[in-house]
């Protein structure tokens, strides 16, 4: 089955956040409005992080055997095309199913649990959520091969999953909520621009339809400094209307790493070996802003 070290390779842990922050912001959201259980809150942070670590393997798995990601670890940059683990054999492609096969039947327990103990909504919002996960890649729908996995990434790892943790501690979803999981989500698609970047190459030999291929790399470098900008804005925005608390002006403190992930993509976007410094900011970019969000609410209480 592999060292265990491989497979912490293929889990590739750095974008844990990604799948984990959605809820953090949406316990300290129900911590701050005074619905909080911690028990729940560990639940539901370990089903997101199986989901996690399971969709980042199944689309490793299902790039490698359609052929998009076929380049070995030393050739690689380390925050895109996947994590080498398939291509260089340290683990088949059969083993890393029976993985993700447990991940995901793991998180499947966790909202079973929750849908006879809360409620059935939390199955539906999972269930949304599951799929947007699954068809990512997966046929019929493969929507990083026809456009749209950017966007969908923006819901899955944005409102939908903020929701789904916001329910599961308050019974309820309301519209300040899913305005403010858009944060984490808006910071997903952002990162996916970038990170599709350095894997134009083989995404075209393969015909991932992604944006990238539909713009090439200079319109979608130039649509990620664009994105940097309106997260900003949005954020302001919605500090002006009072949707976030004040505490989270603490989200600027994210300024610095993204204007260095800006700056490295507009001068290393052809290069896919030197652009990883963006890639690397941006990752640090959105743990930072998504913990201040988090912070602000819990400041807020």
């Amino acid at each position: 089955m592999g060292r265990p070290v491989y497979w912490l390779q293929a889990a590739r842990l750095k974008f844990l956040p990604q799948g984990v922050m959605p809820v953090v912001i949406a316990g300290s959201i129900s911590f701050a409005g005074g619905s909080f259980n911690a028990a729940t809150f560990a639940i539901t942070f370990l089903a997101a992080a199986a989901v996690q670590i399971g969709l980042t393997m199944f689309n490793d798995t299902l790039d490698y055997v359609y052929g998009t990601d076929r380049s070995i670890l030393e050739k690689k940059n380390p925050f895109s095309g996947g994590s080498g683990v398939l291509a260089s054999g340290l683990i088949q492609p059969r083993q890393a199913m029976v993985g993700i096969v447990l991940l995901y039947l793991f998180a499947l327990g966790c909202t079973l649990y929750f849908a006879f103990s809360i409620g059935p909504e939390a199955m539906w919002i999972a269930a949304l959520g599951a799929a947007i996960s699954i068809f990512y890649s997966a046929k019929p729908f493969r929507f990083a091969y026809r456009g749209l996995g950017e966007l969908m990434m923006f819901f899955g790892y944005g409102p939908v999953l903020t929701a789904w943790a916001y329910y599961i501690q308050t019974r309820a979803v309301n519209i300040d909520t899913l305005f403010v999981g858009a944060i984490p989500g808006m910071l997903m698609w952002t990162m996916i621009l970038i990170n599709e970047i350095p894997d134009y190459d083989e995404d075209k030999a393969a015909n991932k339809r992604n944006i990238v291929y539909r713009l090439e790399p200079k319109n979608t470098k130039n649509l990620f400094l664009a994105s940097i900008a309106t997260i900003y804005i949005y954020i302001a925005v919605l500090l002006i209307t009072k949707v976030l608390p004040v505490g989270c002006l603490l989200a600027f403190a994210g300024l610095p790493l993204a204007y260095l992930a800006g700056r490295a993509a507009h001068r290393h976007y052809r290069d896919p070996i030197k652009v990883a410094a963006a890639n690397k900011y941006w990752v640090y970019t959105y743990s930072l802003t998504t913990l201040a969000i988090a912070a602000g609410f819990l400041l807020s209480h």
